[in-house]
Protein backbone atom coordinates (compact mmCIF):
# COMPACT_ATOMS: atom_id res chain seq x y z
CA UNK A 1 0.00 0.00 0.00
CA UNK A 2 1.29 3.40 -0.97
CA UNK A 3 0.84 6.27 1.43
CA UNK A 4 0.55 9.72 -0.20
CA UNK A 5 1.45 12.61 2.03
CA UNK A 6 0.30 16.17 1.42
CA UNK A 7 2.93 18.60 0.19
CA UNK A 8 4.85 20.07 3.11
CA UNK A 9 6.92 23.22 2.70
CA UNK A 10 9.85 21.86 4.71
CA UNK A 11 12.22 18.90 4.48
CA UNK A 12 11.08 15.80 6.36
CA UNK A 13 14.50 15.59 7.91
CA UNK A 14 13.91 18.78 9.93
CA UNK A 15 10.21 18.57 11.01
CA UNK A 16 10.47 20.29 14.38
CA UNK A 17 11.74 23.53 12.88
CA UNK A 18 8.80 23.88 10.52
CA UNK A 19 6.02 22.04 12.34
CA UNK A 20 4.38 25.21 13.76
CA UNK A 21 4.27 26.79 10.31
CA UNK A 22 2.74 23.67 8.80
CA UNK A 23 0.01 23.47 11.44
CA UNK A 24 -0.79 27.16 10.91
CA UNK A 25 -1.16 26.65 7.16
CA UNK A 26 -3.43 23.69 7.71
CA UNK A 27 -5.58 25.65 10.17
CA UNK A 28 -5.91 28.88 8.15
CA UNK A 29 -8.92 27.69 6.06
CA UNK A 30 -10.75 26.56 9.18
CA UNK A 31 -10.04 29.84 10.93
CA UNK A 32 -11.31 31.79 7.94
CA UNK A 33 -14.53 29.77 7.89
CA UNK A 34 -15.00 30.31 11.62
CA UNK A 35 -14.45 34.03 11.06
CA UNK A 36 -17.22 34.04 8.48
CA UNK A 37 -19.54 32.41 10.98
CA UNK A 38 -18.67 35.02 13.59
CA UNK A 39 -19.32 37.83 11.14
CA UNK A 40 -22.66 36.30 10.34
CA UNK A 41 -23.49 35.93 14.01
CA UNK A 42 -22.36 39.44 15.01
CA UNK A 43 -25.34 41.43 16.27
CA UNK A 44 -25.58 44.85 14.57
CA UNK A 45 -26.69 47.70 16.80
CA UNK A 46 -30.38 48.52 17.05
CA UNK A 47 -30.61 51.74 15.01
CA UNK A 48 -33.01 54.40 16.26
CA UNK A 49 -33.65 57.88 14.89
CA UNK A 50 -35.03 60.15 17.64
CA UNK A 51 -37.23 63.07 16.57
CA UNK A 52 -37.70 66.19 18.65
CA UNK A 53 -35.63 68.33 20.95
CA UNK A 54 -34.18 66.30 23.80
CA UNK A 55 -35.50 62.90 22.65
CA UNK A 56 -32.05 61.32 22.48
CA UNK A 57 -31.14 62.69 25.90
CA UNK A 58 -34.39 61.32 27.32
CA UNK A 59 -33.69 57.85 25.91
CA UNK A 60 -30.14 57.89 27.23
CA UNK A 61 -31.29 58.95 30.71
CA UNK A 62 -34.05 56.32 30.80
CA UNK A 63 -31.76 53.56 29.50
CA UNK A 64 -28.73 54.18 31.68
CA UNK A 65 -30.53 55.06 34.91
CA UNK A 66 -32.86 53.07 37.13
CA UNK A 67 -35.16 54.21 39.91
CA UNK A 68 -36.91 52.34 42.69
CA UNK A 69 -39.67 51.56 40.20
CA UNK A 70 -39.62 51.14 36.42
CA UNK A 71 -41.93 50.85 33.44
CA UNK A 72 -42.35 47.82 31.25
CA UNK A 73 -42.95 47.88 27.50
CA UNK A 74 -46.65 48.57 28.02
CA UNK A 75 -46.08 51.55 30.30
CA UNK A 76 -47.04 49.69 33.49
CA UNK A 77 -45.21 50.24 36.78
CA UNK A 78 -42.97 47.29 37.68
CA UNK A 79 -40.18 46.77 40.23
CA UNK A 80 -36.93 48.57 39.53
CA UNK A 81 -34.14 48.71 42.12
CA UNK A 82 -36.88 47.94 44.64
CA UNK A 83 -37.98 44.33 44.30
CA UNK A 84 -41.23 45.10 46.16
CA UNK A 85 -43.09 47.80 48.07
CA UNK A 86 -45.96 48.17 50.51
CA UNK A 87 -48.28 51.16 50.85
CA UNK A 88 -49.81 51.80 54.29
CA UNK A 89 -53.59 51.80 54.72
CA UNK A 90 -53.70 55.59 55.08
CA UNK A 91 -51.48 56.07 52.00
CA UNK A 92 -48.94 58.12 53.94
CA UNK A 93 -46.08 55.62 53.94
CA UNK A 94 -44.47 53.51 51.20
CA UNK A 95 -41.87 50.95 52.27
CA UNK A 96 -39.51 49.67 49.55
CA UNK A 97 -37.42 46.52 49.85
CA UNK A 98 -34.29 46.78 47.71
CA UNK A 99 -32.96 44.02 45.50
CA UNK A 100 -29.32 42.99 45.21
CA UNK A 101 -28.17 45.38 42.47
CA UNK A 102 -24.98 47.07 41.32
CA UNK A 103 -24.05 50.24 39.54
CA UNK A 104 -22.39 50.06 36.14
CA UNK A 105 -18.95 50.36 37.78
CA UNK A 106 -19.66 47.28 39.90
CA UNK A 107 -20.29 48.98 43.25
CA UNK A 108 -23.39 47.76 45.12
CA UNK A 109 -26.54 49.90 45.32
CA UNK A 110 -27.27 50.63 48.98
CA UNK A 111 -30.24 52.04 50.85
CA UNK A 112 -28.06 55.04 51.70
CA UNK A 113 -27.59 55.73 47.98
CA UNK A 114 -31.38 55.70 47.56
CA UNK A 115 -31.99 58.08 50.46
CA UNK A 116 -29.29 60.49 49.29
CA UNK A 117 -30.53 60.42 45.68
CA UNK A 118 -34.15 61.17 46.61
CA UNK A 119 -33.20 63.83 49.14
CA UNK A 120 -30.97 65.51 46.56
CA UNK A 121 -33.92 65.62 44.12
CA UNK A 122 -36.08 67.19 46.86
CA UNK A 123 -33.47 69.83 47.67
CA UNK A 124 -32.53 72.99 45.82
CA UNK A 125 -30.03 70.95 43.81
CA UNK A 126 -32.80 69.01 42.08
CA UNK A 127 -34.69 70.13 38.93
CA UNK A 128 -37.37 72.70 39.81
CA UNK A 129 -40.26 70.69 38.30
CA UNK A 130 -39.17 67.51 40.12
CA UNK A 131 -38.86 69.39 43.42
CA UNK A 132 -42.37 70.74 42.99
CA UNK A 133 -43.80 67.29 42.30
CA UNK A 134 -42.05 65.87 45.38
CA UNK A 135 -43.52 68.51 47.69
CA UNK A 136 -45.72 65.88 49.32
CA UNK A 137 -42.71 63.82 50.48
CA UNK A 138 -41.99 64.64 54.12
CA UNK A 139 -39.05 62.28 54.71
CA UNK A 140 -36.96 59.48 53.21
CA UNK A 141 -35.23 57.10 55.59
CA UNK A 142 -33.63 53.66 55.79
CA UNK A 143 -34.97 51.78 58.82
CA UNK A 144 -33.12 48.60 57.77
CA UNK A 145 -30.07 47.82 55.66
CA UNK A 146 -32.03 47.02 52.47
CA UNK A 147 -35.25 48.92 53.22
CA UNK A 148 -36.24 52.50 52.37
CA UNK A 149 -39.34 54.26 53.69
CA UNK A 150 -40.89 57.30 52.00
CA UNK A 151 -43.35 59.23 54.15
CA UNK A 152 -45.97 61.57 52.65
CA UNK A 153 -48.09 64.46 53.83
CA UNK A 154 -51.04 63.33 51.69
CA UNK A 155 -51.91 60.18 49.70
CA UNK A 156 -49.95 60.29 46.45
CA UNK A 157 -50.37 57.03 44.50
CA UNK A 158 -48.83 58.59 41.39
CA UNK A 159 -45.51 58.78 43.26
CA UNK A 160 -44.79 55.22 42.15
CA UNK A 161 -44.89 56.46 38.55
CA UNK A 162 -42.75 59.47 39.35
CA UNK A 163 -40.08 57.26 40.94
CA UNK A 164 -39.69 55.49 37.60
CA UNK A 165 -38.68 58.73 35.83
CA UNK A 166 -35.05 59.43 34.95
CA UNK A 167 -34.61 62.48 37.28
CA UNK A 168 -35.14 60.09 40.21
CA UNK A 169 -32.66 57.47 39.04
CA UNK A 170 -30.48 56.25 41.92
CA UNK A 171 -26.81 57.25 41.89
CA UNK A 172 -23.95 56.43 44.26
CA UNK A 173 -23.91 58.93 47.09
CA UNK A 174 -26.89 60.65 45.52
CA UNK A 175 -24.87 62.48 42.89
CA UNK A 176 -22.25 60.08 41.50
CA UNK A 177 -21.76 59.61 37.79
CA UNK A 178 -22.34 55.85 37.74
CA UNK A 179 -25.85 54.52 37.04
CA UNK A 180 -27.61 51.20 37.46
CA UNK A 181 -29.64 50.90 34.26
CA UNK A 182 -29.61 48.22 31.55
CA UNK A 183 -27.20 50.18 29.32
CA UNK A 184 -24.15 52.35 29.61
CA UNK A 185 -22.82 54.93 27.17
CA UNK A 186 -20.15 53.56 24.88
CA UNK A 187 -17.24 56.00 24.51
CA UNK A 188 -17.37 57.51 21.05
CA UNK A 189 -13.65 57.14 20.41
CA UNK A 190 -13.99 53.36 20.87
CA UNK A 191 -16.49 53.19 18.02
CA UNK A 192 -14.87 54.95 15.08
CA UNK A 193 -16.87 52.79 12.65
CA UNK A 194 -20.08 54.65 13.56
CA UNK A 195 -20.00 58.02 11.80
CA UNK A 196 -22.79 60.55 11.31
CA UNK A 197 -23.94 61.49 7.84
CA UNK A 198 -22.80 64.82 6.43
CA UNK A 199 -24.41 67.65 8.40
CA UNK A 200 -25.95 65.25 10.95
CA UNK A 201 -25.36 65.25 14.69
CA UNK A 202 -23.18 62.46 16.06
CA UNK A 203 -25.08 59.40 17.32
CA UNK A 204 -24.97 58.12 20.87
CA UNK A 205 -24.15 54.44 21.21
CA UNK A 206 -25.36 52.46 24.23
CA UNK A 207 -23.86 49.12 25.21
CA UNK A 208 -25.42 46.45 27.41
CA UNK A 209 -24.46 46.90 31.07
CA UNK A 210 -23.05 43.59 32.27
CA UNK A 211 -23.59 44.65 35.90
CA UNK A 212 -27.32 45.30 35.44
CA UNK A 213 -29.33 43.16 37.87
CA UNK A 214 -31.38 41.69 34.99
CA UNK A 215 -28.73 41.72 32.26
CA UNK A 216 -30.13 38.47 30.85
CA UNK A 217 -33.36 40.24 29.92
CA UNK A 218 -31.60 42.98 27.92
CA UNK A 219 -31.98 41.92 24.30
CA UNK A 220 -29.92 44.42 22.23
CA UNK A 221 -26.19 44.29 22.83
CA UNK A 222 -25.85 47.81 21.43
CA UNK A 223 -28.23 50.62 20.51
CA UNK A 224 -27.36 53.52 18.23
CA UNK A 225 -29.43 56.66 18.90
CA UNK A 226 -29.34 59.35 16.22
CA UNK A 227 -30.93 62.82 16.61
CA UNK A 228 -32.87 63.59 13.43
CA UNK A 229 -35.51 65.83 11.96
CA UNK A 230 -38.84 64.18 11.24
CA UNK A 231 -38.62 64.29 7.44
CA UNK A 232 -35.03 63.04 7.33
CA UNK A 233 -35.82 60.25 9.79
CA UNK A 234 -38.81 59.07 7.76
CA UNK A 235 -36.69 58.99 4.59
CA UNK A 236 -33.92 57.02 6.34
CA UNK A 237 -36.45 54.53 7.67
CA UNK A 238 -38.00 54.01 4.24
CA UNK A 239 -34.51 53.33 2.84
CA UNK A 240 -33.94 50.68 5.52
CA UNK A 241 -31.16 52.63 7.23
CA UNK A 242 -32.79 52.61 10.68
CA UNK A 243 -34.95 50.13 12.59
CA UNK A 244 -37.07 52.61 14.57
CA UNK A 245 -38.07 56.26 14.32
CA UNK A 246 -39.59 57.60 17.52
CA UNK A 247 -40.37 60.79 19.39
CA UNK A 248 -42.70 62.12 16.72
CA UNK A 249 -45.77 64.13 17.64
CA UNK A 250 -47.14 67.12 15.73
CA UNK A 251 -43.90 67.53 13.79
CA UNK A 252 -43.80 65.13 10.85
CA UNK A 253 -47.16 63.51 11.61
CA UNK A 254 -48.60 64.21 8.16
CA UNK A 255 -45.56 62.80 6.34
CA UNK A 256 -45.42 59.73 8.56
CA UNK A 257 -49.09 58.99 7.94
CA UNK A 258 -48.75 59.41 4.15
CA UNK A 259 -45.31 57.92 3.46
CA UNK A 260 -45.07 55.05 5.96
CA UNK A 261 -46.59 51.63 5.46
CA UNK A 262 -49.55 50.94 7.70
CA UNK A 263 -47.93 47.97 9.45
CA UNK A 264 -44.96 50.09 10.64
CA UNK A 265 -46.76 53.26 11.79
CA UNK A 266 -47.49 53.16 15.53
CA UNK A 267 -49.81 55.77 17.04
CA UNK A 268 -50.46 56.43 20.70
CA UNK A 269 -52.65 58.89 22.57
CA UNK A 270 -50.14 60.86 24.55
CA UNK A 271 -50.46 62.14 28.08
CA UNK A 272 -49.78 65.57 26.66
CA UNK A 273 -51.38 68.77 25.46
CA UNK A 274 -50.72 71.45 22.86
CA UNK A 275 -51.32 74.99 24.12
CA UNK A 276 -50.99 78.57 22.98
CA UNK A 277 -49.26 80.69 25.62
CA UNK A 278 -50.25 84.35 25.88
CA UNK A 279 -47.69 86.85 27.16
CA UNK A 280 -49.57 88.98 29.67
CA UNK A 281 -46.61 91.37 29.89
CA UNK A 282 -47.28 92.62 26.37
CA UNK A 283 -50.33 94.73 25.37
CA UNK A 284 -53.00 94.02 24.31
CA UNK A 285 -52.66 90.53 25.84
CA UNK A 286 -52.56 92.14 29.26
CA UNK A 287 -56.31 92.67 28.78
CA UNK A 288 -58.40 89.71 30.01
CA UNK A 289 -61.11 90.51 27.47
CA UNK A 290 -58.64 90.00 24.62
CA UNK A 291 -57.31 86.72 26.04
CA UNK A 292 -60.84 85.40 26.56
CA UNK A 293 -61.95 86.39 23.06
CA UNK A 294 -58.99 84.59 21.47
CA UNK A 295 -59.75 81.42 23.43
CA UNK A 296 -63.47 81.54 22.61
CA UNK A 297 -62.82 81.76 18.86
CA UNK A 298 -60.96 78.44 18.55
CA UNK A 299 -62.88 75.48 17.12
CA UNK A 300 -61.10 72.81 19.17
CA UNK A 301 -63.34 69.97 18.01
CA UNK A 302 -62.01 70.39 14.46
CA UNK A 303 -58.34 70.34 15.47
CA UNK A 304 -58.00 66.63 16.24
CA UNK A 305 -59.57 65.47 12.98
CA UNK A 306 -57.92 68.18 10.91
CA UNK A 307 -54.39 67.58 12.21
CA UNK A 308 -54.33 63.93 13.22
CA UNK A 309 -57.32 62.45 11.41
CA UNK A 310 -58.55 60.83 14.61
CA UNK A 311 -61.06 61.63 17.38
CA UNK A 312 -58.45 60.29 19.83
CA UNK A 313 -56.73 63.66 19.45
CA UNK A 314 -59.23 65.17 21.88
CA UNK A 315 -59.98 68.85 22.42
CA UNK A 316 -58.52 70.59 25.49
CA UNK A 317 -60.98 73.29 26.58
CA UNK A 318 -59.15 73.96 29.85
CA UNK A 319 -55.48 73.69 30.79
CA UNK A 320 -55.13 69.90 31.19
CA UNK A 321 -55.93 66.85 29.03
CA UNK A 322 -59.15 65.03 29.87
CA UNK A 323 -57.52 61.57 29.99
CA UNK A 324 -55.71 61.93 33.33
CA UNK A 325 -56.90 59.17 35.65
CA UNK A 326 -58.61 60.60 38.73
CA UNK A 327 -58.80 64.05 37.15
CA UNK A 328 -61.30 63.53 34.36
CA UNK A 329 -63.61 66.14 35.93
CA UNK A 330 -61.16 69.01 35.57
CA UNK A 331 -62.73 72.44 34.98
CA UNK A 332 -63.81 73.72 31.56
CA UNK A 333 -64.90 77.27 30.63
CA UNK A 334 -68.59 78.05 31.00
CA UNK A 335 -68.74 78.92 27.29
CA UNK A 336 -67.14 75.66 26.14
CA UNK A 337 -70.55 74.13 25.28
CA UNK A 338 -71.79 77.14 23.33
CA UNK A 339 -72.13 76.78 19.54
CA UNK A 340 -69.17 78.24 17.64
CA UNK A 341 -71.36 80.95 16.14
CA UNK A 342 -72.37 82.15 19.60
CA UNK A 343 -68.76 82.09 20.80
CA UNK A 344 -67.59 84.16 17.82
CA UNK A 345 -70.29 86.73 18.47
CA UNK A 346 -69.27 87.05 22.13
CA UNK A 347 -65.59 87.23 21.15
CA UNK A 348 -66.31 90.15 18.82
CA UNK A 349 -68.17 91.92 21.62
CA UNK A 350 -65.24 91.49 24.04
CA UNK A 351 -62.74 92.77 21.50
CA UNK A 352 -64.97 95.76 20.80
CA UNK A 353 -64.96 96.57 24.54
CA UNK A 354 -61.15 96.36 24.43
CA UNK A 355 -61.07 98.86 21.55
CA UNK A 356 -60.75 96.61 18.50
CA UNK A 357 -63.05 96.46 15.48
CA UNK A 358 -62.96 94.09 12.48
CA UNK A 359 -63.38 96.99 10.05
CA UNK A 360 -61.56 99.93 11.63
CA UNK A 361 -58.95 98.60 14.06
CA UNK A 362 -57.95 94.99 13.72
CA UNK A 363 -55.80 93.24 16.32
CA UNK A 364 -52.38 92.20 14.99
CA UNK A 365 -51.07 89.12 16.82
CA UNK A 366 -47.67 87.47 16.35
CA UNK A 367 -47.66 83.72 17.02
CA UNK A 368 -44.29 82.03 17.60
CA UNK A 369 -44.05 78.45 16.34
CA UNK A 370 -41.35 75.80 15.91
CA UNK A 371 -40.70 75.70 12.18
CA UNK A 372 -42.75 72.86 10.67
CA UNK A 373 -45.59 72.40 8.22
CA UNK A 374 -47.76 70.86 10.93
CA UNK A 375 -47.37 73.83 13.28
CA UNK A 376 -48.41 76.16 10.49
CA UNK A 377 -51.39 73.93 9.69
CA UNK A 378 -52.46 73.99 13.32
CA UNK A 379 -52.53 77.80 13.45
CA UNK A 380 -54.28 77.88 10.07
CA UNK A 381 -57.02 75.66 11.56
CA UNK A 382 -58.36 78.57 13.62
CA UNK A 383 -56.84 81.61 11.88
CA UNK A 384 -60.05 82.00 9.84
CA UNK A 385 -62.17 82.19 13.00
CA UNK A 386 -59.78 84.76 14.42
CA UNK A 387 -59.91 86.74 11.18
CA UNK A 388 -63.71 86.78 11.43
CA UNK A 389 -63.53 88.53 14.82
CA UNK A 390 -60.88 91.00 13.65
CA UNK A 391 -57.61 89.28 14.55
CA UNK A 392 -54.80 88.95 11.98
CA UNK A 393 -51.99 86.46 12.58
CA UNK A 394 -48.30 86.81 11.70
CA UNK A 395 -46.10 83.76 12.28
CA UNK A 396 -42.67 83.94 13.91
CA UNK A 397 -40.87 80.76 12.81
CA UNK A 398 -37.84 79.46 14.68
CA UNK A 399 -35.95 76.19 14.87
CA UNK A 400 -37.35 73.86 17.57
CA UNK A 401 -34.35 74.63 19.79
CA UNK A 402 -34.58 78.40 19.33
CA UNK A 403 -38.34 78.27 19.86
CA UNK A 404 -37.98 76.37 23.14
CA UNK A 405 -35.40 78.90 24.33
CA UNK A 406 -37.65 81.83 23.43
CA UNK A 407 -40.60 80.29 25.30
CA UNK A 408 -38.46 79.76 28.39
CA UNK A 409 -37.29 83.38 28.31
CA UNK A 410 -40.73 84.86 27.62
CA UNK A 411 -39.50 86.24 24.30
CA UNK A 412 -42.82 86.02 22.45
CA UNK A 413 -46.23 87.62 22.12
CA UNK A 414 -48.04 84.30 21.84
CA UNK A 415 -46.32 80.93 21.45
CA UNK A 416 -47.24 77.36 20.59
CA UNK A 417 -46.03 74.84 23.15
CA UNK A 418 -46.55 71.22 24.15
CA UNK A 419 -46.52 69.90 27.71
CA UNK A 420 -46.28 66.26 28.75
CA UNK A 421 -46.69 64.39 32.02
CA UNK A 422 -44.36 61.67 33.28
CA UNK A 423 -47.12 60.47 35.60
CA UNK A 424 -50.91 60.58 35.87
CA UNK A 425 -51.26 64.01 37.41
CA UNK A 426 -52.32 67.52 36.35
CA UNK A 427 -49.28 68.98 38.13
CA UNK A 428 -46.93 69.05 35.08
CA UNK A 429 -49.57 71.10 33.26
CA UNK A 430 -50.37 73.47 36.13
CA UNK A 431 -47.03 74.13 37.83
CA UNK A 432 -45.65 76.27 34.96
CA UNK A 433 -48.40 78.82 35.66
CA UNK A 434 -47.15 79.49 39.19
CA UNK A 435 -45.70 82.86 40.17
CA UNK A 436 -42.00 82.73 39.44
CA UNK A 437 -42.32 79.60 37.28
CA UNK A 438 -42.79 81.49 34.00
CA UNK A 439 -41.61 84.69 32.32
CA UNK A 440 -44.76 85.64 30.46
CA UNK A 441 -46.61 87.36 33.26
CA UNK A 442 -48.89 84.63 34.65
CA UNK A 443 -49.14 85.01 38.43
CA UNK A 444 -52.18 84.36 40.63
CA UNK A 445 -51.30 84.14 44.32
CA UNK A 446 -54.60 82.46 45.20
CA UNK A 447 -54.05 79.71 42.60
CA UNK A 448 -50.56 79.11 44.00
CA UNK A 449 -52.03 78.88 47.50
CA UNK A 450 -54.67 76.36 46.40
CA UNK A 451 -52.07 74.20 44.68
CA UNK A 452 -49.88 74.23 47.79
CA UNK A 453 -52.86 73.37 50.02
CA UNK A 454 -53.29 70.12 48.11
CA UNK A 455 -50.15 68.73 49.76
CA UNK A 456 -51.94 68.90 53.11
CA UNK A 457 -55.17 67.27 51.92
CA UNK A 458 -56.48 64.37 53.99
CA UNK A 459 -57.58 62.41 50.92
CA UNK A 460 -56.72 62.04 47.25
CA UNK A 461 -60.12 63.46 46.28
CA UNK A 462 -59.53 66.57 48.37
CA UNK A 463 -56.12 67.06 46.76
CA UNK A 464 -57.61 66.75 43.25
CA UNK A 465 -60.29 69.28 44.16
CA UNK A 466 -57.63 71.77 45.26
CA UNK A 467 -55.81 71.34 41.93
CA UNK A 468 -59.07 71.75 40.00
CA UNK A 469 -59.83 74.97 41.89
CA UNK A 470 -56.38 76.33 41.03
CA UNK A 471 -56.79 75.35 37.38
CA UNK A 472 -60.14 77.15 37.20
CA UNK A 473 -58.55 80.38 38.43
CA UNK A 474 -55.74 80.19 35.87
CA UNK A 475 -58.20 79.17 33.14
CA UNK A 476 -60.55 82.06 33.85
CA UNK A 477 -57.56 84.39 33.83
CA UNK A 478 -56.62 83.25 30.31
CA UNK A 479 -53.24 81.85 31.38
CA UNK A 480 -53.11 79.86 28.12
CA UNK A 481 -55.36 78.59 25.36
CA UNK A 482 -55.81 74.82 25.50
CA UNK A 483 -55.95 73.32 22.01
CA UNK A 484 -55.66 69.57 21.47
CA UNK A 485 -54.27 66.38 22.97
CA UNK A 486 -51.75 65.18 20.36
CA UNK A 487 -51.07 61.72 19.05
CA UNK A 488 -47.52 60.43 19.18
CA UNK A 489 -46.12 58.49 16.24
CA UNK A 490 -43.28 56.06 15.69
CA UNK A 491 -42.10 53.89 12.82
CA UNK A 492 -41.08 50.37 13.83
CA UNK A 493 -39.66 47.84 11.37
CA UNK A 494 -41.64 44.55 11.20
CA UNK A 495 -38.69 42.54 12.52
CA UNK A 496 -38.53 44.60 15.74
CA UNK A 497 -40.62 43.20 18.58
CA UNK A 498 -41.36 44.57 22.04
CA UNK A 499 -42.74 47.97 20.96
CA UNK A 500 -46.23 48.55 22.42
CA UNK A 501 -48.06 51.89 22.06
CA UNK A 502 -49.11 53.24 25.46
CA UNK A 503 -50.21 56.60 26.95
CA UNK A 504 -46.93 57.16 28.77
CA UNK A 505 -44.93 57.12 25.55
CA UNK A 506 -42.26 55.08 27.35
CA UNK A 507 -40.57 52.32 25.34
CA UNK A 508 -37.70 50.67 27.24
CA UNK A 509 -34.90 49.93 24.81
CA UNK A 510 -33.85 46.80 26.66
CA UNK A 511 -37.16 45.11 25.81
CA UNK A 512 -36.78 45.61 22.04
CA UNK A 513 -35.59 42.69 19.97
CA UNK A 514 -34.69 42.16 16.34
CA UNK A 515 -35.93 38.83 14.99
CA UNK A 516 -34.95 38.55 11.30
CA UNK A 517 -34.18 35.31 9.51
CA UNK A 518 -30.50 34.62 10.13
CA UNK A 519 -28.24 34.37 7.08
CA UNK A 520 -24.77 32.87 6.80
CA UNK A 521 -22.21 35.12 5.13
CA UNK A 522 -20.23 33.11 2.60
Amino acid sequence: MRLTLPFLPFPLARPRRYMAQALLLLLVPALLLAGCDRIADAEPPLRIDAVGTGTVQAFVADSTGKGLTARDGQGRIVPGLAQSWRVSDDGLSIVFRLRDARFADGDPVSATDVVQSLNRARSSRGPMMVRAMLAGVSSVSTPLENVVEVRLTTPQPELLELLASSPLAIRPGGSGRSTAGPFKIEPREDDASVKPAAGALAPVVLARNANYFAAGSVFPERVQLQPAGAEAAIARFNRGEVDVVTGGSLQGFGSARVLAKRNVLKLEKQRAGIFLLLNQRKPPLDDLRVRTALSMAVDRQALGLGLFGSPDAAAIPGLTPRSLIGYTDGPVPDWAQWPLVQRLEEARRLLAEAGFNPQTRRLKLQVAIPQSQEAERLIAQFADEWAAIGVDVALARRSPEAHAKAVGQGDFESALTMRTAAHDSPLPFLLPFGCGANRHGVCLAEADRLLASGWKATSLMERMQAMAAAERLWMNDGAAIGLVQPLGWSLVAPEISGWTPNPTGVHPLHSLQRTPARKLIK
